[in-house]
């Protein structure tokens, strides 16, 4: 059996050594999981930080080291030969201080991740990098020493079903997602993306960047264009979409039977996302379930960062989300509200974006990894 290695060289560490485990850390960096490694490690100064990832060293990652443990890529979710993988490197070979799990909890992996943290006896953090599909069974999902949630509704849901059981809560702290460094699109760029799409320069361009099939982000889209062509309000709308499900061509054809063609693009799986952000007058997100996401999707915060205003629905995580519009579900107050910031000068790029600041997400993780391994320390 080929024995895992380190990509780059592991000499004896003067500092902590913090060991994340999480989807193969592999190019391309298009997941909220990864993004969300990539962006913690990137920051971290007080710890080593290592990464499971494969053969080769991506350029996203600028300072954690790579275990080479996995050769194949997957799809959004690692397969199980992957997991068992993982699962044996921890309870076999892993030497880290300190163990920081970062994955959509379930039943099975955190019953892994717990088995393999009472035999090791490692200190854990636990980041629920987005919300279960139910909390009904809380215990069968956390197992950190401390658990991070990404927002105060994710641990006030895992709070709530634990009081609701009759069992005492973990330890729940939150921080918030890390929003990225994005290179300005060149204006050329951004042109091009509007020739491509057959959208003048001057044409209000309003993006979606959400599943189609997911949740009914995109059945709310149908609306407000719906309203747009009722109004007669200019107006292109964008789904910007990935293929996660099989079932994403088959709602899209649904979407693209009912709706004006004239008013609506189809994008899937895009490399030119941060254009399309760049180019784009608002980005509107009336999505009510984030399941299979972050608690505050990667997108909008890069398109923050562009300095692109932002509209999401009051519901769930994404009602934390301070830089953004944030409005109740109303189709008629949408439309309004967003007639009305067409009408007005767009904001600059935002500068600082708070909370969602890469050293400060970082600063705070690396608090609490002092915190365990100074228990872990104590007589």
């Amino acid at each position: 059996m080929r024995r895992a290695t380190l990509v780059v060289n592991v000499c004896a560490q003067m500092r902590p050594l913090v060991q994340i485990i999480s989807k193969p850390m592999v190019a391309p960096f298009h997941d909220g999981t990864k993004c969300f490694v990539r962006d913690l490690t990137n920051h971290v100064h007080s710890f080593e930080v290592a990464v499971l990832g494969g053969r080769e060293r991506p350029s996203e990652l600028t300072a954690a080291q790579v275990v080479a443990l996995h050769h194949k890529t997957g799809g959004f979710s690692p397969a199980l030969r992957e997991n068992i993988k993982t699962l044996a490197w921890l309870i076999f070979r892993s030497r880290a201080d300190l163990w920081h799990f970062a994955f959509a909890p379930n039943p099975r992996s955190s019953s892994a991740a717990q088995f393999a943290r009472a035999l090791r006896r490692v200190p854990t953090l636990q980041t629920v990098v987005s919300p279960p599909r139910s909390f009904s069974e809380p215990e069968a999902l956390l197992f950190g020493d401390i658990v991070v949630t990404q927002s105060r509704w994710t641990r006030d849901q895992f709070r709530g079903a634990f009081g609701f059981r009759g069992l005492t809560a973990p330890r729940l702290e939150v921080i918030h997602p890390v929003a990225p460094a994005v290179p300005r699109p060149s204006r050329d760029s951004e042109l091009r993306l509007r020739a491509e799409l057959g959208v003048t320069a001057d044409e209000p361009l309003l993006v979606y960047p959400g599943d189609l099939e997911m949740s009914r982000g995109s059945a709310r889209i149908a609306e407000l264009v719906q309203a747009f062509a009722e109004q007669r309000k200019r107006g292109t709308f964008v789904f910007a979409y990935r293929n996660k499900t099989p079932g994403a061509a088959q709602r899209r054809a649904q979407l693209e039977a009912r709706l004006d063609p004239a008013r609506v693009r189809f994008i899937a799986d895009t490399p030119l996302i941060h254009a399309l952000l760049a180019s784009a007058t608002l980005i509107l997100f009336p999505v009510e379930d984030l399941f299979g996401k972050v608690d505050i999707p990667i997108v909008l915060l890069e398109a923050l960062r562009l300095g692109t205003p932002v509209v999401v629905s009051d519901e769930g995580p994404l009602r934390e989300l301070e830089p953004a519009l944030r409005l109740a579900w109303n189709s008629r107050l949408w439309s309004e509200r967003i007639l009305s910031l067409l009408e007005s000068t767009p904001p600059s790029a935002q500068p600082d974006l708070g909370r969602h600041e890469p050293e400060r997400a970082a600063a705070a993780y690396e608090n609490l990894y002092a915190e365990l391994l100074g228990k872990k320390s104590d007589p």
